[in-house]
């Protein structure tokens, strides 16, 4: 005769990798979710908390669980058992969040800051698959792209702040985030259908793939670039082109996207000098964001400009951008992005939340320093609209000592 089965109710510090879970349990509302399989992994118990589980119910002593369909009872809640998986696998679903209900920023940027978070992780994972020539796992790309989609669909600031917060050190693997969370955003605002902005946010998470072929050497170069070393850098596009028809990433968006979001309307771009007639809207939607976000991110040898400055940059290309899509852009975007750091009259600092497109001069803020007192305040909204302080400039986090990733994720929500 077996014995009978053990179950352990856990905080959800107390679960450790190899543990089998049957139940979670949910902050607030103490609901027992049915969630059957081992834990095979940190980064799911990572997840985890950032869903809001608190408490977990084990069964232990599992050396290999069965599947069945009796019902267990556990802390005098029936609960029915499901056939077995990984947690890792329900937790990789549960990520899947197909809404599109409309929500606030605060009501939205914890489900961001997972998306932005795993976002960032898949990515390295696909250039490290694209280095070693592995299989670029096209379900696990375009499930994230419908992540971010469905994010910016139910609010658009939400994610797009988590796009102003740098690190030199992950660059390559920000610059494909940032610029799909961007090409999504921009693509809804200026009237293309969901189906299109998500193989759009698709393409720009595509877009630099064959960059994972290109040595760390040239990449992380400080000075400038041999014509030699900048052959090597151009053949990334036919390098990410050859990936992507391989592993079926065939359809014409992504590969219009991919190959020709280095081409200029004056053909100076690779790489085959197309000139204004011979490239899309959306190579050239790529190409405006691809620059935006390469100027303003943190690289190892250089730090990137503010926004405004990038702006201005593609302002005054008129011979080699759209002029009247970097004007609908920056109409986008606004002057100070929202994640920017500003300076306000009252000798305050806050971080843009929402734009206004109205009077961009007037986003929606929080405000979380004192220059005065030198110090952090409690944290404060305020609609610039209806106050009588205004912005007085940009400012860059380091300028003042401040965490801008810390800052930003602690008081949005």
């Amino acid at each position: 005769m077996n014995e009978p089965a053990v179950f352990k109710t856990l905080t959800i510090d107390e679960l450790k990798t190899g543990m089998f879970v049957t139940t979670l349990i949910i902050k607030n509302s103490n609901s027992k979710v049915k969630n059957q399989g081992r834990v095979n992994s940190q980064r799911t118990i990572d997840s985890l908390k950032k869903q809001g589980v608190t408490q977990v119910i084990i069964k232990c002593d599992v050396d290999e669980p069965e599947e069945s369909n009796h019902t267990i009872k556990t802390d005098n809640v029936d609960q029915e058992t499901s056939p077995k998986k990984s947690i890792d696998e329900t937790t990789k679903n549960s990520r899947n969040n197909t809404s599109t209900e409309p929500c606030s920023v605060s009501e939205e940027f914890a489900r961001s800051c997972e998306i932005y978070d795993n976002a960032t992780k898949d990515i390295q994972d696909l250039l490290k698959r694209a280095q070693t020539e592995q299989k670029l796992s096209p379900e696990a790309v375009s499930a994230l792209a419908s992540e971010i989609t469905n994010s910016v669909i139910r609010n658009e600031y939400a994610i797009t702040i988590l796009t102003r917060i740098r690190h030199h050190s992950t660059y390559q693997w920000e610059h494909a985030t940032n610029c799909a969370i961007l090409v999504c955003g921009f693509a809804l605002f200026l009237g293309f259908n969901k189906d299109t902005a998500q193989k759009m946010t698709l393409g720009a998470l595509l877009h630099d793939v064959g960059v994972a072929k290109v040595s760390k050497t040239i990449l992380e170069k400080p000075g400038k670039l041999t014509s030699n070393e900048m052959n090597v850098i151009k053949k990334h596009l036919a390098w990410g082109h050859q990936l992507c028809k391989r592993d079926g990433f065939d359809d014409p968006i992504i590969l219009d996207m991919l190959i020709n979001h280095h081409e200029r309307l004056d053909g100076s771009g690779y790489p085959r000098g197309l000139t204004k007639d011979k490239i899309s809207k959306l190579s050239r939607i790529t190409a405006i964001i691809d620059v935006y976000d390469a100027m303003t991110g943190d690289k190892i040898h250089k730090k990137g400009v503010q926004p405004i400055i990038a702006l201005r940059h593609l302002l005054g290309k008129s011979e080699k951008f759209d002029q009247e899509l970097v004007q609908k852009f920056i109409k986008y975007v606004g002057v100070h992005p929202v994640g920017s750091l500003i300076e306000l009259s009252n000798e305050k600092l806050a971080v843009v939340v929402e734009g206004n497109r109205a009077e961009p001069l007037k986003p929606k803020v929080q405000i979380f320093y004192s220059l005065k007192l030198q110090q952090y305040i409690n944290p404060k909204y305020c609609d610039l609209v209806s106050e009588p302080a205004s912005i007085v400039a940009s400012i860059r986090a380091e300028d003042h000592n401040i965490n801008s990733s810390k800052v930003i994720r602690d008081i949005i929500s």
